[in-house]
C-alpha cells in the first residue's frame, strides 16, 4: 500500500534532481562560494537548527553576516538569471539595526568597488569627514542593500524574550503560509472521550522559498518567567533552543534557525602545559565550552566554531604563518554535524572591516614563491574581493 508521505519525499528527490540538471540552484549552496567547506556542508539545509559559537570579539556576528547573508548577495550577482528564493528573519539581541546596516555598507563597498571602509569612517568619526569618492557611491550601495533587505529580510532589534521572539516569528509565518490543526480524540480520567484541536502542519505559500532565522546572540536573551518563577539564563536559552527552535520552528515550519552563542568566559583564558607551552586545542571553541548553557548544543544538528589563533599570539597554525596573516586568518570549524563528518577545519581569509569571509588558498602546500605573493597581498591589504 502506497504511503502518501513516502511518495511526497520521493517526489522531492526527483524534483531537486530535475532542478539541478536544468541549471537551477537548490537552497543556498555554500559549495558555490566555499568549495572546501562545501565538501562537507554543501548547502545551508532547510528545516535545520544551526549554531555558530566563538570566543568574544572573534567575529561571531560578522560570521553570519559574511557567510550567510552576504552569500545570498554574492550568489545573486553570480547567477542573475537564477531564482534564489531565500528569506531572512534577523533578531538582533546585541547590535542595533543601524550597526547591522552599517556593516552591509562596508561589505558592499568592498565587494562592488574594492573600497575598504569601516563604520567610524562612514560616520565621519575619524580625523577627516567621509571622502567624496565614497560619498558618491552611497546611493548606489543603498540600492543594493534595499534590494537585499526589502525583498528578502525582516529585522527586529528590540525583542529579547524567547516567547516574544517566537510570537514575532509566528506573526511573520502567518503572512508566509498557513498553520493547520486537526481534531484528535482524547480520553479523560473517567473514560469519557472528547475531541481537541492539535497542531497538524504548516503550509507555506511558496514551498520553494527557504526561510533562515538568525538570532544574535543567545547570551543576551532576557530571562523569562514560568509559572511565577524567574527562569535562569540557562533555562531561558534552553527554552528558545528546545521548545521553539527545535520542536516548533525547524520541525514543523521547516525553517532553518541560526543561533549565535558565545563561549563561556572561563574557556577563553589561554592554558599552558608544564613546559609553559600554549595548549592550542584548549583555546579553540568547543561544545563543552558553550556559554550559559552547554546542553543547548543537543538541540542543534550543526554547530560551527570560529577560531582566531592570532588572539593567543600563535605564530604558526596548521602550517599557516599567523605572524604574517594576523587577524585575517580564521579557522571555521565543524564542531558537530548530523549530515556530514565533524571536527573539520577550513582556513578562511577574514576582512573584519567588511565582514567578508573567503577560503584561503592552501598556502602550506604551495610553492614558496606563490605562497609569498599571497602572504604579501594579505599583508598589504591588496586581496581583491571585488565582484564584476
Amino acid at each position: 500500500m502506497e504511503n502518501k508521505k513516502t511518495e511526497e519525499v520521493k517526489n522531492k528527490f526527483r524534483e531537486n534532481k530535475r532542478k539541478v540538471e536544468s541549471g537551477e540552484l537548490v537552497g543556498l549552496p555554500w559549495i558555490e562560494l566555499f568549495p572546501r567547506l562545501g565538501e562537507y556542508i554543501p548547502v545551508i539545509p532547510p528545516a535545520t537548527p544551526i549554531m555558530i559559537t566563538a570566543n568574544s570579539g572573534v567575529g561571531k556576528s560578522k560570521a553570519w553576516v559574511g557567510m550567510i547573508l552576504i552569500s545570498l548577495y554574492l550568489l545573486r550577482k553570480k547567477y542573475p538569471d537564477k531564482k534564489i528564493k531565500i528569506r531572512f528573519l534577523i533578531s538582533l539581541l546585541e547590535d542595533t539595526e543601524d550597526e547591522f546596516i552599517t556593516r552591509l555598507y562596508s561589505a558592499i563597498l568592498l565587494l562592488k568597488y574594492n573600497i575598504r571602509v569601516d563604520g567610524l569612517e562612514l560616520n565621519s568619526q575619524r580625523k577627516n569627514p567621509l571622502s567624496k569618492e565614497i560619498d558618491e557611491r552611497l546611493d548606489d550601495v543603498q540600492k543594493e542593500i534595499d534590494e537585499l533587505l526589502s525583498e528578502h529580510c525582516e529585522i527586529t532589534d528590540s525583542i529579547y524574550h524567547p516567547t516574544g521572539l517566537y510570537k514575532w516569528g509566528r506573526a511573520i509565518s502567518n503572512k508566509l503560509g498557513t498553520h493547520h490543526y486537526k481534531e484528535v480524540d482524547f480520553v479523560d480520567d473517567k473514560g469519557k472521550t472528547y475531541k481537541q484541536k492539535v497542531y497538524s502542519h504548516y503550509e507555506p505559500n511558496d514551498p520553494e522559498e527557504q526561510v533562515i532565522w538568525i538570532v544574535d546572540n543567545l547570551n543576551n536573551l532576557a530571562q523569562e518567567t514560568s509559572s511565577g518563577t524567574l527562569l535562569t539564563d540557562r533555562q531561558t536559552i534552553n527554552k528558545w533552543t528546545r521548545t521553539y527552535t527545535r520542536l516548533q520552528i525547524t520541525k514543523h515550519w521547516k525553517w532553518s534557525v541560526v543561533n549565535i552563542l558565545q563561549q563561556a568566559s572561563d574557556s577563553e583564558s589561554p592554558l599552558y602545559n608544564n613546559r609553559g607551552e600554549l595548549i592550542i586545542e584548549r583555546c579553540k571553541p568547543s561544545l563543552a565550552g558553550l556559554g550559559n548553557s552547554k546542553e543547548c548544543q543537543r538541540d542543534h544538528l550543526i554547530v560551527f566554531g570560529l577560531f582566531s589563533p592570532d588572539r593567543y599570539g600563535v605564530k604558526s597554525y596548521k602550517e599557516f604563518n599567523i605572524t604574517r596573516l594576523g587577524d585575517n586568518f580564521k579557522s571555521f570549524i565543524i564542531l558537530k554535524s548530523n549530515i556530514s563528518i565533524c571536527n573539520v577545519e577550513v582556513p578562511m581569509y577574514f576582512d573584519g572591516v567588511a565582514s567578508i569571509f573567503k577560503e584561503l588558498p592552501l598556502l602550506p602546500k604551495m610553492k614558496k614563491e606563490e605562497a609569498e605573493k599571497e602572504y604579501k597581498a594579505i599583508e598589504d591589504k591588496k586581496i581583491n574581493l571585488q565582484i564584476k
